[in-house]
C-alpha cells in the first residue's frame, strides 16, 4: 500500500460482518454504525472472503458457526489475503468451546466475543473506533541515515498527524533536540558521523530538564539480544528491528506519544493543584500551609549545620483604614502588588508567605538579629517609595524580628510568637520601623 492509499484507508473506518443470522447481523451492524463504521454484510464465509478481496476492511467480524467455513479456517484464509495482516478480526460465538476458540486465535483471530454479551462488544467497538480514527498532534525527532527508510517513516508519521524533524546525523539532531520540544525521538543506533545513536540517547537521558524524559524508540538492523538489553539500560523506551513493519511502528508511536502527552497533562494539573494548595490567591505569596510545609527544612538545616536563622513578621500599617476608605477591592489590589514587590526584593534563599490578613512572614536563613535587621531596614527604605494603584500615599509597614535560639529549641511557632511580639512593639513605637526581639524586652 503506498502512502496515498494508506492515508485514504486511515480516513475511513469500514467493517464487514459475516453471519447467516440476519437478526444478529443487523444488531451488530447497528452497533458498528453507532461507533462510526461503514458496514457491509455477508451471509457465508465464501461471500465474506470475496468482499474482503475486493474491498479493504479495517474490521472483520465473523460468526464461529458459518455453514461453509470453520472459524479457524476462515481466519487463516482472510489473513492470507493481501492487506489483512494487521486488520482487526473478531470471532463471535454462540457458546463457549475452548478448542474451537483456541484454534481461531492460533489461525489469526484478534479477539473472541460472545454474542450474548452485547455490552462488552459495544465497549470494545467504541474504543476501537476512537483509537483508529484519532489523529495525533505532536512533534517527532527522527534520525535515520537511509534516505529510502527515512521517506517511508516520514510518510507514516505525517499520515498520523505528526510534525517530523528528520536528520541524517546525530550531531545535528542533538542541536535540534536541545532547542526544541519533542513528544518522541526515533533514532537508528548505527549512524554515519562522529556521534552514534547510542551517544544521542545517553545525552538526552543525562538532561536534567523535563525534556530528558521524552520517550525514545531505537531502531536497528542488528537484532542482537545483548544490544537490546544494553539500549534499555541506557534508557530507550522501545526497540524496533529493521526492516520496519509500518503497522507495528504506527502502534508503538501512538502508544508512546499518547502516554507521554497524558503524563505531561497530569504533571501540569498537579502543578496547578500544587499552586492552589500552596499559594495565597490574593498576594501571590506562599500561604500559611506552605510555610509550615517548608519551614521544617530551614530549621533542620540551621540546627544540623549550626547556622543562624531569623524570622521576621511584617504587618501593613493602617490596613483597616485603607479598606474602609478605599474599599476592599483596592485593599486586595494592594496585597497583590505588595506581594509581587516583596518577591522581587527578597534574597533567593529567603522564604516569604502571607500568614493571615495583612501579616507577612519571612524566613531568613544565615541571618542573625543584626543582619536581619539591616536587611529589613533596607527593604523598608525601598518600600517607602512604593505606591500601589488606587492609593494616594505610600504604604508603610511595621516589622518584628526574632532569631533562632538553640537553647530554647525553637520551632516555627515559638519563633513566630517572639517576632510577632516585636512587631507589635514596632506598632507601639510609631509604626514604619523595625524592632528586634530581645529577651529583656519581654521582662521589662
Amino acid at each position: 500500500m503506498d502512502s496515498m492509499e494508506s492515508s485514504k484507508a486511515n480516513s475511513m473506518l469500514n467493517a464487514l460482518v459475516i453471519d447467516s443470522s440476519s437478526y444478529f447481523s443487523e444488531q451488530l451492524s447497528d452497533l458498528l454504525t453507532s461507533a462510526g463504521f461503514q458496514v457491509d454484510t455477508a451471509e457465508s464465509g465464501y461471500d465474506g472472503l470475496e468482499k474482503a478481496a475486493s474491498e479493504r476492511y479495517r474490521l472483520v467480524c465473523c460468526a464461529d458457526n458459518l455453514q461453509d467455513y470453520a472459524s479457524s479456517e476462515f481466519c487463516s484464509q482472510l489473513r492470507a489475503l493481501s492487506g489483512y495482516e494487521f486488520a482487526t478480526l473478531l470471532v463471535l460465538t454462540e457458546q463457549d468451546n475452548a478448542k474451537i476458540l483456541k484454534q481461531a486465535l492460533l489461525a489469526g483471530a484478534t479477539d473472541i466475543f460472545s454474542k450474548h454479551d452485547i455490552t462488552e462488544m459495544e465497549t470494545y467497538l467504541t474504543r476501537l473506533s476512537q483509537r483508529e480514527s484519532r489523529q495525533l498532534s505532536g512533534r517527532v525527532l527522527f534520525i535515520e541515515d537511509s534516505r529510502v527508510l527515512q521517506t517511508i517513516v516520514i510518510d507514516l508519521l505525517t499520515d498520523m498527524g505528526l510534525d517530523v524533524d528528520a536528520y541524517n546525523y546525530a550531531e545535528s539532531a542533538w542541536e535540534a533536540f536541545r532547542n526544541g520540544d519533542y513528544d518522541l525521538v526515533i533514532t537508528d543506533i548505527m549512524l554515519e558521523g562522529i556521534m552514534s545513536g547510542i551517544t544521542l540517547v545517553r545525552k538526552i537521558r543525562r538532561m536534567q530538564s523535563e525534556y530528558g524524559n521524552v520517550p525514545i524508540i531505537a531502531t536497528s538492523g542488528f537484532d542482537n539480544m545483548s544490544r537490546k538489553i544494553e539500549l534499555f539500560h541506557l534508557g530507550v523506551n522501545d526497540y524496533v528491528s529493521k526492516p520496519i513493519v509500518r503497522e507495528e511502528l504506527r502502534q508503538r508511536v501512538f502508544n508512546h506519544i499518547t502516554s507521554y502527552q497524558t503524563l505531561r497533562e497530569l504533571r501540569t494539573q498537579q502543578q496547578s493543584l500544587y499552586s492552589l494548595a500552596m499559594l495565597d490567591e490574593t498576594s501571590g505569596l506562599f500561604n500559611r500551609h506552605a510555610l509550615r510545609e517548608f519551614a521544617g527544612k530551614y530549621f533542620s538545616e540551621a540546627y544540623r549545620f549550626d547556622r543562624t536563622l531569623s524570622l521576621a513578621v511584617m504587618d501593613i500599617d493602617h490596613m483597616k483604614q485603607i479598606n474602609e476608605s478605599h474599599g476592599f477591592q483596592n485593599g486586595d489590589q494592594l496585597l497583590s502588588e505588595l506581594g509581587a514587590w516583596l518577591k522581587r526584593h527578597v534574597r533567593d534563599v529567603d522564604m516569604i508567605a502571607r500568614w493571615a490578613g495583612d501579616e507577612m512572614v519571612f524566613i531568613l536563613p544565615g541571618c542573625d538579629l543584626d543582619s536581619a535587621n539591616g536587611l529589613m531596614d533596607r527593604m523598608l527604605d525601598r518600600l517607602r517609595k512604593f505606591k500601589p494603584a488606587g492609593l494616594e500615599t505610600p504604604v508603610t509597614v511595621s516589622v518584628g524580628i526574632a532569631e533562632l535560639s538553640r537553647d530554647n529549641n525553637d520551632t516555627l511557632n515559638s519563633l513566630f510568637e517572639r517576632a510577632d511580639k516585636a512587631m507589635y512593639q514596632a506598632k507601639m513605637a510609631g509604626r514604619d520601623c523595625v524592632v528586634t526581639y530581645q529577651e529583656e524586652s519581654e521582662t521589662a
